[in-house]
């Protein structure tokens, strides 16, 4: 079986690239058509609308966002690198950042599990395991969801009465993330999926500790503080007199946390496209002082920053060296060793051909 993936590796590989490509551009397309836009203003199109609303912002706002939204996503990498090692696993930053990066962009393509695919071939090679990659990939990523969604019910709980519905959302959207990860639950799981795929005498797949999901959750609650930062720096880009207030800062927060978290684990949107939106467009709403026109325009705005950012980093990240690049520097095998001269430990998620 590993000789067939060898060979079909090309066209797998040329097919993930046109999907992350057609999905992206879907997304901007989106965007740029989005009909809500036409009703702040039915005389223009919704590309021009949001081209001449990047004229009217202040750009060190912008860059502040897109900042704040990739230093977020730095504290899940973090974690993810911390997981694998914490797993004996000996994976190179410069190949783990790129795996996560370009990775990322997977979610453009309907299916939540190519973002994991990604990042899976993209990591494995020489002392990392592939069946080690994907459980720390999909454990950080429900770490995440998870760490998110409770920072969110923590704030529309202390809110009091008027907000208890936001708090029962962000509570049910925390037990989906959050029950699949606890250790006992998680391993277990492992387990069983793996079972038929374990080659006879592989060592068994690591097991994960209650301090490793602490760490987690404490680690990516702080990413998620930092894409709070990226949402109040779009609203504050319009603004003639920036609000610095901490009750604005919390809101934001937890705002683009239940939002993100409910795009997320609402399986038939890709990257959570129209869902988080809309979420996120009502939950400014309750801002006394943000229009429904200004309300739109900023959760657009917001994700074409990031997705911009997310394009951008994806290019930076894709000429660090990967697990399969040779020598002189020649085409990179992502993970199957077609042109790894050295002898790589075997896939247990593979059974012999």
């Amino acid at each position: 079986m590993r000789q067939t993936l060898r060979r079909w590796w090309p066209v797998l590989k040329l097919f993930l690239a046109l999907a992350v490509v057609a999905g992206v551009t879907w997304q901007f397309l989106k965007i740029l058509r989005d009909p809500s836009l036409q009703k702040v203003d039915a005389s223009r199109t919704p590309g021009e609308i949001l081209w001449d609303t990047l004229l009217e912002a202040r750009p060190a706002w912008l860059l502040l966002a897109a900042a704040g939204y990739l230093c977020g996503l730095g504290f899940s990498a973090g974690y993810w690198i911390h997981l694998l090692r914490t797993l004996g696993q000996e994976p190179k930053l410069a190949t783990a950042l790129r795996a996560y990066f370009i990775g990322h962009l997977g979610k453009y393509i309907p299916g939540k599990a190519w973002a994991l695919l990604l990042r899976t071939t993209l990591s494995s090679g020489p002392g990392m395991r592939v069946g080690v990659a994907a459980l720390t990939a999909a454990y950080e990523t429900l770490t995440t969801m998870a760490a998110g969604a409770l920072l969110a019910a923590l704030y529309f709980i202390w809110q009091a009465a008027d907000q208890r519905g936001q708090a029962w959302s962000a509570l049910g959207l925390l037990a989906l993330a959050g029950i699949p990860i606890l250790p006992g639950v998680f391993n277990r799981l492992v387990r069983r999926i793996a079972a038929p795929f374990m080659e006879p005498g592989a060592p068994p797949l690591p097991q994960l500790r209650t301090v490793t999901l602490l760490r987690g959750l404490l680690q990516t609650a702080c990413g998620w503080v930092l894409l709070g930062t990226s949402l109040w720096a779009v609203t504050q880009a319009f603004s003639p007199t920036p609000d610095y207030s901490t009750g604005l800062f919390v809101r934001c927060t937890a705002y683009i946390c239940l939002a993100y978290v409910a795009g997320f684990l609402f399986l038939p949107s890709p990257g959570g496209v129209g869902v988080r939106e809309l979420i996120l467009q009502q939950l400014l709403l309750l801002e006394t002082n943000m229009v429904a026109s200004r309300a739109v325009v900023v959760v657009l705005l917001l994700r074409l920053l990031w997705t911009a950012a997310e394009l951008l980093t994806a290019g930076v990240v894709y000429w660090l060296p990967g697990p399969g690049e040779d020598k002189k520097g020649g085409i990179r095998d992502w993970g199957l060793g077609i042109r790894d001269p050295e002898p790589t430990q075997p896939n247990p998620l593979i059974p012999n051909p």
